[in-house]
């Protein structure tokens, strides 16, 4: 999955990805500049191939969500930190 979400990095337009796991789901999170950024990486080859290579590894259908940051508030300390503690 890091391969994929590399390609994706250098994808035009593209702010943010995160991938976060729990017990038994995965929730991948990606932030655009524009909703036409957007829009050309959903329809583009690159997300046709990540999403076919994901869809094995699933038991469910994934499920494809949009929505628009309406409040984003940045903290004292740095977005993506150094793992200090060693649990993550």
């Amino acid at each position: 999955m890091r391969e994929q979400v590399e390609r994706v990095r250098r994808t035009t337009g593209m702010l943010l990805v995160q991938v976060l796991q729990g017990e038994d789901e995965v929730l991948a999170i990606s932030s655009w500049r524009s909703a036409k950024d957007l829009r050309a990486y959903a329809e583009s080859a690159l997300a046709a191939d990540f999403l076919a290579r994901l869809t094995p590894l699933l038991v469910a259908p994934p499920s494809v969500k949009s929505l628009e940051i309406k409040l984003a508030v940045e903290g004292s300390e740095p977005f993506i930190a150094r793992d200090e503690g060693g649990e993550g």
